[in-house]
């Protein structure tokens, strides 16, 4: 063979082709009596591959996808054994490893993901928390699975990205997965920050999802109105499981704690605050904030009905149950309270921000602080404003108009 003589073929490995009857791609670099197989991590069925062309037949999305890998993949082993063949210092294992190895153009995307969660993951309880990693965690599956489902491989290189990416992968979070809007939304934006980290770290040029839109849609945000609360409040339940999600539900709505704080609460976390009064002192699990909550008569009720003699520091307030089956039990008593909404434990928690807090005077930022929020931002999505609250406090205005006069 010459020695400026590259080779690089594509070919199907018939021998790897899969119960579908698809067929693997196959790159094959040669030079100087040296070669390098690997596997494209694409796969079609044999008819669709022309093998005079070393390419995909057709002008489908998929095919012009593959297509285009290939030629970049050509054009990139060119120029690089180009510009090793004019600094007379052509070494084929170098020109491997620049390609496949210390090429940044060969970052893939599920590399980057893996590499941000790994360091995600060390500076649990430093910087970050479980149940935000675990965010992170989920978009990685999503990845694995979304993949190979539109480019039929099993990753894809960052440079290989474009826009269109993302409205794809919008697409199937929404189709496939039958996320909600806000929800998808949550993953894209976590996505981008992703991306922000190959930037930072120059395994990318340019923003492939710069410009690309992804907003939360204002949702009208389910919390039990006071008549509602009343009823539940004043409903006796024969059912001891349902007597205990009441119970639950009650002091979520009295103290505003999301579930996974309120069942890890213990004795311990219970104190006499600024006022003398007992309060509770906690940090959220999925923030890490801080939250002082000073204990309402009827939360503290709900604390006594479970207390006992013997109660120890870190014994726990309340006997508890999986979300999935708090939130079945709750709205079983939904129907047999005749509330048409459907309730989970953070309809407990925008009961509290809404009914309890706000609509009685007490301020955003007080609010904020009780429900362990970092910014009020985030409260006023819980808390809000009702035409209760409007009339009330309009009511309030003219009076003071008419005084005036």
């Amino acid at each position: 063979m010459a020695k400026n003589n590259l080779t690089i073929l594509f070919w199907l490995n018939k021998a790897k082709a899969n119960k579908k009857g698809e067929t693997p791609i196959y790159l094959r670099i040669s030079y100087d009596n040296k070669r390098k197989t690997l596997s494209t991590g694409f796969s079609i069925t044999p008819e669709r591959w022309d093998s005079s062309k070393g390419q995909v037949k057709g002008s489908k999305d998929e095919s012009k996808q593959i297509n285009a890998y290939i030629t970049q993949t050509r054009a990139k082993l060119m120029e690089l054994f180009n510009e090793m063949l004019r600094r007379g210092d052509i070494h084929f294992d170098t020109l491997i490893e620049r390609f496949f190895g210390r090429d940044s153009n060969n970052k893939t995307l599920l590399e980057l993901v893996g590499t941000h969660n790994c360091d995600f993951e060390r500076r649990i309880g430093i910087d970050y928390t479980e149940s935000t990693f675990e965010k992170y965690d989920i978009l990685r599956r999503k990845l694995e699975a979304f993949i190979p489902f539109k480019y039929h491989r099993k990753d894809i290189r960052l440079v290989d990205i474009t826009h269109s990416f993302m409205a794809d992968f919008e697409f199937y979070l929404k189709d496939h997965d039958k996320n909600e809007h806000n929800t998808a939304v949550k993953y894209l934006k976590n996505l981008k920050k992703i991306i922000n980290l190959a930037l930072i770290n120059g395994w990318l040029e340019d923003n492939p999802f710069k410009g690309y839109k992804s907003n939360y849609k204002d949702v009208d945000r389910v919390y039990l109105t006071q008549a509602e609360l009343d009823s539940i409040e004043a409903k006796e339940f024969r059912i001891g499981r349902l007597r205990l999600v009441k119970d639950l539900f009650l002091f979520q709505c009295y103290t505003g704690l999301a579930y996974s704080d309120m069942t890890n609460l213990t004795f311990g976390n219970l104190a006499p605050g600024i006022d003398g009064g007992k309060w509770i002192f906690t940090r959220r699990r999925k923030t890490d904030v801080r939250s002082a909550i000073p204990l309402l008569p009827k939360a503290e009720s709900v604390i006594k009905k479970y207390e006992s003699a013997n109660s120890s520091f870190d014994q726990r307030l309340f006997p508890t149950y999986s979300i999935q089956k708090f939130n079945s039990y709750l709205n079983e008593i939904a129907d047999l309270c005749n509330i048409s909404k459907r309730l989970t434990s953070h309809v407990g928690r925008r009961t509290f921000a809404t009914t309890i807090a706000l609509s009685n005077g007490i301020s955003l930022e007080t609010i904020s602080k009780i429900l362990g929020h970092s910014t009020t931002k985030i409260t006023a999505q819980y808390a809000v404003v009702t035409d209760y609250k409007v009339s009330q406090e309009i009511g309030q205005l003219k009076s003071k108009l008419l005084k005036k006069r």
